[in-house]
């Protein structure tokens, strides 16, 4: 597949041998003491920071299952009616309708509780959370660091009463876990996941559905701190300096488009920004709209799950 804004060159570097240039080992940097051999270590050529709901994993049953439980705990005086109760698997669908505008779990718990009480509409949700989810938190009293503790701590009392059902909830997307472990297995390639997942849940999930065991250093969670991927990005590349390669890809087009205008801009950022290769998958927690509009932009490629698959084991 030809994809645009892929970089064209830069993909590593040449293997020094007693001080001359050793042609086709290109994922090799070596360093030489006078006299001596030159010692070689692996050097990436690519960097892949990879979204993980919606582009590695369907979460959408889980989390919203996790939700009404959350939501049932914490706000007990509005889930407690009969009324509400004989709502549940209602509820919980209409939440998994409306994944596409999550950016963080715990706002699941807002949704829930917005549907319950009849706050919005599905399309509404859809159309204007932005909107809506400040409003909601202000008129309920409630903050972020509280309700990302009762979405976590429901998902591990979850995961500790009945781990294989939690686990249940979630699936790998087809052909993505084999392909994620071959490029795990490349010597030129770093893999990352930016997630607002929390840590722990990755790791669980990936082992368990993918049998991968991925390395949690290289597992950057936003969930606590609220860092902007953007941000997390950029402290990437300043880690990985001699990398040329930057691919980025995410099922939320508004973090795209986030990162897309940061890159026009002149903040300190920019420059780094423009170095990544921005792709939205066509498949995950997006909308036909939001697809539309990434086929529309020039620095965002659109991808299939095949495309994806494939890119993974070639190493972008």
């Amino acid at each position: 597949m030809a994809v645009a804004g892929r970089d064209a060159g830069g993909w590593g570097r040449p293997v020094v041998a007693g001080g001359r240039c050793k042609a086709g080992a290109r994922s090799l940097g070596c360093r030489a003491s006078r006299g001596k051999v030159a010692k070689c270590e692996a050097v990436p050529r690519s960097v892949l920071a990879l979204d993980f709901d919606g582009v590695i994993c369907n979460s959408a049953g889980e989390s919203s299952v996790s939700a009404w439980r959350a939501s049932e705990k914490y706000w007990p005086q509005v889930y407690a009616p009969g009324e509400v109760q004989a709502r549940q698997d209602d509820v919980i669908d209409e939440t998994s309708a409306v994944r596409p505008i999550v950016e963080t779990g715990y706002e699941n718990m807002l949704l829930s509780r917005a549907l319950v009480e009849g706050k919005a509409s599905v399309g509404e949700i859809l159309e204007d959370w932005g909107g809506i989810m400040p409003r909601l938190m202000e008129e309920w009293d409630v903050n972020r660091d509280e309700l990302v503790i009762a979405f976590g701590d429901t998902r591990d009392a979850w995961i500790k009463e009945d781990e294989e059902s939690w686990v249940g909830k979630n699936s790998l997307y087809p052909s993505v876990a084999g392909a994620l472990q071959t490029a795990l297995e490349r010597e030129d390639v770093l893999v990352y996941i930016v997630t607002t997942k929390q840590t722990r849940y990755v790791v669980r999930i990936l082992k368990q559905l993918g049998e991968i065991d991925f390395p949690e250093s290289r597992i950057i969670s936003s969930t606590v701190s609220g860092i902007p991927k953007s941000t997390t990005l950029c402290r990437l590349m300043a880690n990985h300096p001699d990398v040329s390669s930057w691919h980025f890809v995410e099922d939320r087009f508004k973090t795209l488009e986030g990162i897309r205008s940061k890159q026009d801009g002149e903040s300190a950022e920019a420059a780094d920004l423009r170095k990544l290769n921005l792709y939205l998958v066509d498949w995950g927690f997006n909308t036909e709209q939001e697809r539309g509009l990434a086929s529309e932009d020039e620095k965002i490629d659109l991808i299939t799950l095949s495309d994806f698959s494939e890119m993974l084991e070639s190493g972008f």
